[in-house]
């Protein structure tokens, strides 16, 4: 009986601290051999085991059968890992032995959103990074929600919950016409305090969220990079990154967008998640931008790469719009953009919750 590893790679060829990865093995066994458990094995350099997760049973053939591990992530250091199996109660280990080395974690802007329930969204940060976005009182995107920072609070299990309902400040005007809502749209532009010049920025790398959104029609969530110098350059030519939008009443589809340019470009489109899955669930949205003259942007659900934008193929907008340092947004809107998400009816729920339990940018894109 002999089995064969045929191939053996990790997900990511330049693994980095915190950043989930897998490995995919390719068997074969001369005749058939039933595995009580088919998995990849991973030491640390001391010989700790940091095996990746979801071994399988199954039965191996003289037709290779391609395996793929569940996620994990390491901390910085150097692993050897390999193709191991349980039959008869005896695991065997398998050649090759192959090695990785995971680098320390490039992160530049990190929240886990710790702290006591009703902070609120600077909380344990060394310096207020979050500010209060105006623009509902020209009803920015059409959004019929007055923006309050008192609607965007820690929930004291590690998240924040930014919050849509109905308790509007009397008088409260979305542009010319009364507010309907109240919900939280988080800027790092400081509009109301200092002109609004970014808190934090930077140009390229990997920004991610991992959130949950809300269900129901007229609910739009988004977390997006937007120009930091917003001051002084007008959108679209600022640029904008839509790292996820949601519509509550397209569970299935994520929107991956960008804008910019002049004259002005969209770019990008609806992405469905996996059959079976929603927004509602905890998905994690990311971008890896590498914002270099023959860059890209790589969009990714749940690490899986879902839409890639060209310098080549976004053209001159590149160089307009995403070569220079953009800052974030976190907000939930309600209402807006015409047709395409619409004011809320008679089956959207209020008070409306997007739980979101990190927001991670890295130095460098990951992908």
């Amino acid at each position: 009986m002999t089995v064969t590893v045929e191939a053996l790679r990790t997900s990511l060829a330049s693994p980095v601290a915190s950043r989930p990865f897998s490995a995919t093995a390719r068997v074969r066994a001369s005749q058939a051999l039933a595995v009580d458990a088919l998995t990849v094995a991973v030491r640390d350099a001391a010989g700790a085991i940091v095996d990746f997760p979801g071994a399988i049973a199954t039965t191996l053939t003289t037709t290779a059968k391609t395996f793929g591990t569940e996620s994990r992530a390491c901390p910085a250091g150097t692993y050897t890992y390999w193709v191991a199996y349980l039959a008869g109660g005896v695991w065997t280990n398998l050649t090759p032995v192959k090695s990785f080395t995971v680098a320390a974690d490039p992160v530049t802007f990190e929240q886990t959103f710790d702290g006591a329930q009703g902070g609120g969204p600077n909380t344990g940060l060394s310096r207020p990074v979050w500010f209060n976005d105006p623009c509902w009182r020209q009803a920015c995107t059409g959004s019929i929600a007055e923006y309050r920072m008192d609607h965007a609070r820690l929930d004291g299990q590690g998240h924040l919950v930014l919050t849509a309902d109905k308790a509007v400040t009397p008088g409260a005007m979305c542009g010319d016409v009364a507010c309907r809502y109240a919900a939280a749209r988080l800027t790092m532009l400081d509009w109301e305090g200092d002109d609004g010049l970014p808190s934090w920025s930077q140009a390229g790398g990997h920004l991610e969220v991992r959130m949950q959104a809300p269900v129901g029609k007229g609910l739009w969530p988004a977390f997006w990079a937007v120009g930091g110098n917003a001051a002084t350059v007008e959108w679209p030519l600022s640029g904008e990154i839509d790292v996820v939008e949601t519509r509550g009443q397209e569970p299935a589809l994520v929107e991956q967008h960008v804008h910019g340019g002049d004259p002005y470009r969209q770019w990008g489109d609806s992405t469905p998640l996996p059959a079976g899955q929603s927004i509602a669930g905890w998905h994690t949205y990311a971008v890896d931008w590498d914002a270099s003259a023959t860059g890209s942007i790589k969009w990714s659900v749940d690490g899986v790469v879902t839409r890639t934008l060209t310098a080549a193929a976004a053209g001159t907008m590149w160089g307009q719009s995403f070569r220079h340092a953009h800052t974030l947004i976190l907000n939930l809107a309600v209402g807006g953009a015409g047709d395409w998400v619409g004011d809320p009816d008679a089956g959207t729920v209020f008070p409306a919750k997007l739980v979101v339990d990190h927001v991670r940018v890295y130095q460098k894109p990951l992908a």
